[in-house]
C-alpha cells in the first residue's frame, strides 16, 4: 500500500524529467531542417498532447516544419 509520502516522491521524480529532451529536441530540429514533414509530423503529435512543455516544443517543431517546407518549394521553384 503507498503512504502520501511514497506518492509525492514519484511525483517529484516524474517532474524532475523534462517532457523533450534537449537532445532529442536538437535532433528534431535538424531532421526537420532536412525533411520538414518530420517537423510537421512530430509537432502534431506533441502538440495534442495535455503537458505544456509537450504542447510548446510540438508548436515550435510545427512552425518549423511549415516554414521549411515553403522554403524547400520556393528553392526548389527558383531552381527552374
Amino acid at each position: 500500500m503507498k503512504t502520501n509520502s511514497d506518492e509525492k516522491n514519484e511525483n517529484i521524480s516524474d517532474n524532475d524529467k523534462p517532457v523533450v529532451s534537449s537532445g532529442q529536441n536538437i535532433a528534431i530540429i535538424i531532421g526537420t531542417i532536412l525533411f520538414p514533414v518530420i517537423g510537421v509530423a512530430m509537432g502534431y503529435t506533441f502538440y495534442k498532447k495535455d503537458n505544456p512543455a509537450a504542447k510548446k516544443a510540438g508548436r515550435n517543431w510545427l512552425i518549423l516544419g511549415i516554414i521549411m517546407f515553403i522554403v524547400n518549394i520556393s528553392v526548389v521553384s527558383t531552381m527552374k
